[in-house]
């Protein structure tokens, strides 16, 4: 067996594992049932908002820290931030208990960049493609199994949501002590720059001949691994905004990234206040069977077979792309809105499936597209961008929306918000794609 198989197989194990976490789905029962005692107010307003402002403030020091501590560390401190996160959650009492759960939830969720990267430099180039497959499904296939081990404990009594805990914490220790047994890293791509490999040359001289900017980084970087065997603050800086400006200097791959940013905002804030719904709706249709863990498994496995197909569907996204955002924020939308609006458990239930799967298609087209741009070192800074930009943009949609600092506003008539933003993002989709359409249009006559 080849050592980046073994690697991959064993970063695909931490991966399942640190993503068997049953109880995950029946938090919001968990916190306002007698375990804990906290109202529904304290929960949706006090406490569930921690995780969106302590993600942001820590995103930005994560993404280079990960970088400066070769990757492995970092890792191995994820699963320690889960580890704290279940033992706070299950002996913790209070709001700021659980407010110290959601920074420590943040943290883990921040350093989720050190496992989407760490393979990279591991890895030969040539293997990238299907590294980044295993372990994104590797992630998928945890969600899924976390999501039916937890309905089916819960329906079959075996466990109430209490014990459900321990079973999440039991598994994402696992999960660190398999991170302990990954391979350290020699180089990475800002702090500790090493001689380039040898398929990462060959691949270097492609893009040095696409774009000015690209040979630029090309010419840098290559001239900082041979003069400057130590890092510096300036080189740091130097080959940081050099990377930025060769990728978001492309029109195609900015409006990518904004569409990116502005959906994962979004999305993030539907992950964080679905339970409030579901809750709220189970209370006032007075719904006595609860299937969040069915659910969640349900939409993950979907959405890993949408993905999967979507990655064999030869569409021309460069035309047909602005349309298909466009189309599809606008179902987005109104899947949201009808979530807000129904009395009905088994609608919400629906109407999110569909809004993750539809999300998690575009999402990977996203993806697929700004990578097609970007020189393979500057994956990692453009994915820390575009989510920063999306924490940045559901602060302010927190503050306004859910904090009890704003409007505060209950969960149905959240998701109606959600909704009228998905349309309008949708909106902005159809006119920038009738505007180009008429364009081309145009050209077309007057070639001919």
């Amino acid at each position: 067996m080849e050592r980046w198989f073994k690697i991959c197989l064993l970063l695909c194990l931490f991966g399942v594992l640190k993503e068997l976490r049953p109880s995950e789905p029946f938090l919001t029962e968990y916190l306002v049932g007698p375990w804990k005692n906290l109202t529904t107010d304290q929960v949706y307003s006090e406490i569930f908002p921690v995780w969106t402002y302590s993600y942001l403030a820590l995103l930005v020091v994560v993404f280079l820290v990960t970088d400066f501590l070769l990757y492995k560390p970092v890792i191995v401190f994820e699963g320690i931030c889960y580890i704290m996160t279940w033992c706070v959650l299950i002996w913790g009492q209070g709001v700021a208990a659980m407010q110290g759960v959601e920074f420590l939830y943040a943290a883990a969720t921040a350093t989720q960049i050190a496992y989407n990267t760490y393979i990279y430099a591991q890895v030969p180039l040539s293997k990238f493609q299907v590294v980044t497959a295993y372990t994104q499904a590797a992630l998928l296939t945890g969600r899924c199994v976390a999501g039916i081990l937890g309905q089916v404990l819960v329906a079959t009594g075996l466990c109430d949501y209490y014990t459900l805990n321990f079973i999440s914490l039991a598994f994402v220790s696992a999960a660190t002590v398999v991170a302990c047994f990954l391979p350290s890293v020699s180089q990475s791509i800002y702090f500790h720059r090493g001689k380039p490999r040898e398929d990462d040359k060959a691949q270097d001289q492609l893009n040095s001949q696409q774009t000015h900017d690209v040979k630029e980084v090309h010419q840098i970087t290559t001239e900082d691994s041979e003069s400057e065997p130590e890092w510096t603050l300036t080189s740091v800086y130097r080959l940081l905004w050099i990377d930025f400006k060769a990728s978001f200097s492309n029109a195609y791959m900015l409006k990518w990234s904004l569409w990116w940013a502005f959906a994962m905002c979004g999305y993030f804030q539907v992950l964080n206040y679905i339970q409030p719904l579901w809750e709220t709706v189970a209370y006032t249709s007075e719904a006595t069977n609860i299937y969040n863990g069915a659910v969640e498994a349900l939409h993950t496995f979907l959405s890993a077979l949408a993905i999967v197909a979507i990655g064999y569907t030869p569409v021309n996204w460069s035309i047909y792309g602005e349309p298909v955002i466009a189309v599809i924020s606008l179902f987005e939308g109104a899947m949201l809105y009808i979530a807000g609006t129904t009395n009905e458990l088994w609608v919400t239930y629906v109407t999110y499936m569909a809004f993750c799967i539809t999300y998690s298609v575009l999402i990977t087209i996203a993806s697929s597209e700004v990578a097609k741009g970007l020189k393979q070192e500057s994956y990692g800074l453009v994915f820390g961008i575009n989510t920063f930009l999306a924490l940045f943009f559901q602060t302010i949609l927190t503050l306004i929306v859910a904090d009890s600092a704003g409007l505060a506003l209950a969960p149905p008539d959240q998701f109606k918000v959600y909704g009228g933003y998905y349309v309008v993002l949708g909106v902005v989709f159809i006119s920038m794609a009738a505007y180009n359409a008429g364009r081309r249009s145009g050209r077309h006559r007057a070639e001919t």
